[in-house]
């Protein structure tokens, strides 16, 4: 039996890592705005059924607040409905599509907006299905891609709080990251 020094041993390690780590970003970055960059990629596809993984980085020095959409059911259910989606097909065709919980009709209860913190060069991911998407411009609510190429690209919009209750009245003196943020594009084939 040969005994393997220090160095040897971190080596084995760091081979181990490279042949069966998984990478925590093994995806694109859409063009920086104010510390912030965007991904998008494809996590499953099964025909129509297409689930997305989105991700917001904070590549800057300062920690931000993000303002994702609303929470219902205090904090039951949490909508990020300030993230889009813009297709195009191969043809040119473009349309935004918006988050909507299908299960929610209206909105009859209390609303808080869904806060986000997130430090200087950190991450956060939110897993989407584009089923979960509308297209206010054709009133489609089950959106399906039709046979053919497409590219697609998710936004998000940055804003401050409009939900203000009255329990949560500072909440509006945090420091919102404000302005649009712009993934990579993603190409999907559907057969």
């Amino acid at each position: 039996m040969t005994r393997k020094g220090p160095l040897s041993v971190a080596l084995s390690l760091a081979l181990i890592c490279i042949v069966g780590c998984h990478t925590t970003n093994p995806q694109n970055w859409g063009l920086p705005n104010d510390g912030l960059q965007m991904s998008l990629f494809v996590k499953t596809k099964r025909k129509s059924d297409i689930e997305f993984n989105v991700t917001i980085r904070n590549i800057g020095e300062k920690d931000v607040v993000l303002n994702l959409g609303m929470i219902l059911a205090n904090g039951k259910f949490q909508l990020p409905d300030k993230i889009s989606l813009h297709v195009t097909d191969e043809t040119g065709n473009s349309r935004e599509l918006h988050f909507s919980d299908k299960r929610f009709s209206g909105i009859a209860g209390r609303v808080d907006a869904y806060v986000v913190p997130l430090r200087a060069r950190s991450t956060y991911s939110l897993v989407l299905r584009l089923d979960q998407f509308i297209s206010p411009a054709t009133g489609e609510f089950d959106v399906k891609l039709k046979g053919g190429k497409y590219k697609i690209r998710a936004k998000f919009h940055g804003e401050g709080v409009r939900e203000i209750n009255n329990d949560t009245q500072g909440i509006e003196l945090m420091n919102f990251w404000k302005g649009n943020l712009h993934s990579n594009t993603v190409l999907i084939e559907e057969q």
